[in-house]
């Protein structure tokens, strides 16, 4: 059982580190969008992360590439 200064100490480090990113869509793409991820057992939160995590992972690869470079 987390006790309540853990629960404190947790989200004092969350919002000093951790950031959100949004995006807005039409009701029907969210609502198909949301559909689509109980049909895989996921949700969209895991999905939106995995993808900017791949692309993170993308552009290091070129960063380094780029600054093998020079």
């Amino acid at each position: 059982m987390v006790s309540e200064k853990q629960k404190q100490y947790a989200r004092k480090w969350d919002k000093e580190n951790m950031r959100s990113v949004t995006c807005r869509l039409r009701r029907e793409d969210a609502e198909l969008f949301k559909e689509y991820c109980t049909a895989h057992n996921t949700t969209p939160a895991a999905i939106l992360k995995k993808f900017v995590m791949e692309r993170l992972d993308e552009y290091s690869a070129e960063l380094e590439r780029l600054h093998a470079e020079k």
